[in-house]
Order: structure tokens, then sequence, then C-alpha cells
């Protein structure tokens, strides 16, 4: 995923700076693990994160205190995604791995990641995973926001732009399709 800028950055007030500071202490893992869990793999969710904080930094006095900063970040991540997305549709892409690396993660795990988490993942996960990745994107955003994330059908909707009736309905039908993908791997797994 290719950082793309716009304009230059102007010099940081002192209080957009320590805004975006506080931000990027509070929020920047779960906004990385949140990144991650789109993209699947560690460079494009550094840089969908890092897009996604230069949003914030350009956009900071247009976030409304009182209102939900981890929802306005997913939504911005959720949105930088889709246009990702749809600038790579039709384009075949696959990393190429580095040298000597395990070729699991491409090199490295992400550092965001919790071991109890990367633990749970590696020994109890692997046909959710796998499955979680078969997804399409819409389905995959709305189960990671509700099941891994643990939000309401409105801070959903909010960060995916569509109703709740849409939210409940795609994340219905994701989570059929995910148990039809987990259960079909859990049997090929044991023949």
């Amino acid at each position: 995923m290719a950082t793309r800028s716009r304009k230059p950055l102007e010099p940081a007030t002192p209080e957009q700076r320590e805004f975006l500071e506080r931000a990027m202490t509070e929020y920047g893992r779960a906004a990385y693990n949140f990144a991650y869990r789109l993209t699947g793999n560690e460079p494009d969710a550094r840089d969908l994160t890092q897009d996604a904080f230069i949003r914030v930094f350009r956009a900071w006095k247009s976030f409304q205190p009182g209102t939900s900063f981890l929802s306005w970040i997913y939504r911005i991540i959720t949105n930088l995604h889709r246009d990702e997305l749809r600038r790579r549709k039709g384009v075949f892409q696959q990393d190429l791995p580095e040298d000597n690396a395990p070729q699991e993660y491409g090199g490295a795990k992400p550092l965001a990641v919790d071991p109890i988490e990367s633990y749970m993942e590696g020994h109890l996960g692997e046909p959710l995973s796998m499955a979680l990745a078969q997804l399409s994107a819409d389905q995959r955003h709305v189960v990671i926001l509700a099941d891994i994330e643990e939000l309401s059908y409105q801070e959903i909707a909010q960060i995916v732009g569509c109703s709740i009736g849409t939210v409940r309905s795609r994340l219905h039908r994701a989570r059929n399709q995910l148990r039809r993908l987990v259960l079909k791997a859990q049997r090929n797994e044991n023949r």
C-alpha cells in the first residue's frame, strides 16, 4: 500500500501537536491492530495507520469532543482501506518474501500484536483466521468491528457508512459464511 500525500503538511500548532500525540499514544495500537486485521499484512497495516494519522493531523479540528475518537479513526481507516482496494482492483500483487525470513508473516510478526492474542490465533484460531480472510472486505469489516472490536451496531454503522439494518444483514451473512468456512476447514483438517 503506497502512501499517497496530496500536499505538504504545514507546521503544527502546539494544540495540534498535542492532539495528535495524545491520539497516537491512546489509540495507535488499536488503530494498527484494526488496520492489520483488514489488510492481513504488516507493511500495508503500517501504511494504512500512518495515512490515517496524517488525516487526523489534517482534520484535527473537525473531531467533535464527546464523540468516540476510536470510531472516528476506524472510519478513516475503513475509508482509506476501501479506497486502496478500489485502486488495486484487477491488479495482481504479491509481496516478495525477504531472504531467510519465515514465510507465514513475510519476515516478522507485527510488533503491536498482543502475545496472548497471537498465541490464541496461532493455536486455536487458524481455521477462523483463514475463513476470515476468505470473506469479502465488507463482511470482514463488520465481523472485525462487531466480534473482535466489540462495537455496537450504531458505532459500526457510523464507521462503515451504512444503516444499522445493513450492518445487521451483513453481519448475519458474514457469520453464516464464516461458520460454513470454519466447518469446512475443520472437516478437511480431520481427513
